[in-house]
C-alpha cells in the first residue's frame, strides 16, 4: 500500500506542477477568469496530499487516471458551482452580524453632507436668532 500511495502522491504533485506551469504562461486576465478552476485544483491538491487518509481501494482507483488531480478538482468544482448554498452564508452574515466587529465599516455621512448631496437647491445654514439675553 505504501508504494502505491507514494506513487499517487508523486502523480498528484506532478499534475499540480503541470498546472502551475500552464498558469505561469497565462496573462492576468486569463488567470482571473480561471480563478475558480485554479482554486479547485489547489484545494484538491492540498486536501489529497495533506489531509485525506486514503483507503487502499481509493489509491487504486485514482491511479487509474493519468491526472487524478483533475478528476478530483473537477468534482469539487461541480459542488462549488451550485450557488444555492450561498443563501446559508448570507443567513449567517445577517443573523450573527459579527461582520460589524470583524470588518471595517463605511463611515456614515452627516445629515449636513446628505443635504448637500441631495438634488435641488441647497439650503443655506440659518444663523441662530439672538435670544433676549444676548441682545442686551
Amino acid at each position: 500500500m505504501q508504494d502505491k500511495l507514494q506513487e499517487l502522491l508523486d502523480r498528484l504533485d506532478a499534475n499540480f506542477l503541470a498546472f502551475q506551469t500552464a498558469w505561469e504562461a497565462k496573462n492576468k486576465t486569463e488567470l482571473i477568469d480561471a480563478s475558480r478552476e485554479i482554486t479547485a485544483i489547489k484545494d484538491a491538491h492540498y486536501y489529497l496530499t495533506e489531509s485525506h487518509g486514503f483507503e487502499p481501494e481509493e489509491v487504486d482507483y485514482l491511479l487509474l487516471f493519468e491526472n487524478p488531480l483533475q478528476v478530483v478538482a473537477d468534482k469539487w468544482l461541480e459542488r462549488t458551482e451550485d450557488l444555492s448554498d450561498f443563501s446559508f452564508a448570507l443567513d449567517e452574515v445577517f443573523d450573527k452580524q459579527d461582520a460589524l466587529r470583524d470588518y471595517e465599516q463605511k463611515e456614515k455621512p452627516s445629515v449636513l453632507e446628505q443635504l448637500r448631496k441631495a438634488p435641488g437647491p441647497t439650503p443655506e445654514p440659518h444663523e441662530k436668532p439672538a435670544t433676549a439675553k444676548e441682545a442686551r
